[in-house]
């Protein structure tokens, strides 16, 4: 706290008087500059800037009109510091009004903690009603983080439901992509079932890539199973269809159309590099095949029909399919695989 009666005491003779006067209130302007200065946001600035004018012109030894001039401008920067502390009264109340309704707002929505955003709404609302700034100032800083507080917590547990719904949508893909698996999958040998070696076709088809397809047909397969019994012929068709898979690349596919009948679809293949799979098929996979029945080793000749068809422009997927097993029947018919070479033995 500045004394002015201090700092005269201090002095003999109204010279010397004049001189503490002034001295202290230098002092005093200096006091309010620091004042200003301190303040929080903008509202000081001004009220600085101008004391800080008014002290670079008024020094010891200045004359009544510098001190006259100083009192003027001194008055209009504390003129100015009232009126933007005023300003700044109507900016907190406004703040504090939407304050008061975004918790209102909250608490509508967060049902969990729709008490404590409503008790919070109410005392924002009636720190408006406070007639001290200052108070004023401290509630809504203390209710602002109360709000952000509130605000967080209900961030963190929508984001924890959020991640739990997304597990349980990840689940339910997970599981619906199981269940297509499983829809497109033959139980018996683990390939691909009819439906997908149709989709496979028709998404090269759809997608404009090459594709041939290969139609294959067991011969003597009927006689295993009538003599030795299905589950020697279901055996069988695992290793049949096990085999052909190893003949032919990492994309192709290998399906069973139903009963011993296979379909192998070839993406980005032409005819010729798909007849000369259905070569390598032929000598690689069929031939003797040796079934444990009884304790016994016992010898069967399986060969295979197959007709090969490449995908041609604007042709449907279940054309494409008809030619290349219209190709098989015609191997058939022509006897070409009745006597299978018997190098290809098969345990």
């Amino acid at each position: 706290m500045i004394s002015l009666k201090r700092h005269m005491d201090r002095y003999d003779g109204i010279e010397a008087r004049a001189e503490a006067a002034l001295h202290a209130y230098i002092q005093l302007l200096m006091a309010l500059q620091a004042g200003a200065t301190n303040m929080a946001g903008g509202e000081g600035l001004q009220c600085k800037s101008a004391i800080t004018a008014v002290l670079e012109y008024l020094h010891p030894g200045a004359d009544r009109e510098c001190i006259e001039r100083s009192r003027q401008e001194a008055e209009q920067a504390l003129q100015m510091l009232v009126e933007a502390i005023n300003e700044r009264e109507i900016g907190y109340k406004q703040i504090i009004r939407v304050m008061a309704e975004a918790g209102a707002s909250m608490a509508q929505t967060g049902a969990e903690h729709g008490e404590d955003l409503r008790k919070i709404a109410n005392q924002v609302e009636a720190a408006a009603k406070v007639d001290s700034i200052l108070e004023m100032r401290h509630r809504l800083g203390r209710h602002v983080e109360e709000l952000r507080v509130a605000a967080a917590r209900a961030q963190r547990e929508g984001e924890e439901k959020a991640k739990k719904l997304r597990q349980d949508l990840a689940n339910a893909r997970e599981r619906l992509q199981t269940a297509d698996m499983l829809a497109e999958t033959d139980p018996l040998t683990g390939l691909g079932n009819r439906r997908r070696a149709e989709a496979s076709v028709q998404e090269a088809i759809t997608l404009g890539i090459p594709v041939s397809v290969l139609s294959l047909d067991l011969n003597g397969f009927k006689q295993v199973n009538d003599t030795y019994g299905h589950a020697q012929g279901d055996s069988l068709l695992k290793l049949i269809g096990r085999y052909t898979e190893r003949c032919l690349r990492e994309g192709d596919k290998v399906c069973r159309w139903g009963g011993d009948e296979f379909l192998v679809i070839m993406m980005d293949t032409k005819l010729a590099e798909a007849q000369a799979a259905a070569a390598r098929i032929r000598k690689e996979v069929f031939g003797e095949f040796v079934l444990g029945r009884a304790g016994e080793d016992v010898h069967v000749n399986i060969g295979a029909s197959i007709g090969v068809a490449e995908h041609q422009a604007g042709e449907e997927m279940q054309h494409l399919v008809e030619r290349a097993d219209k190709l098989m029947y015609e191997d058939k018919a022509a006897g070409r695989s009745k006597r299978p070479p018997l190098s290809a033995r098969r345990a």
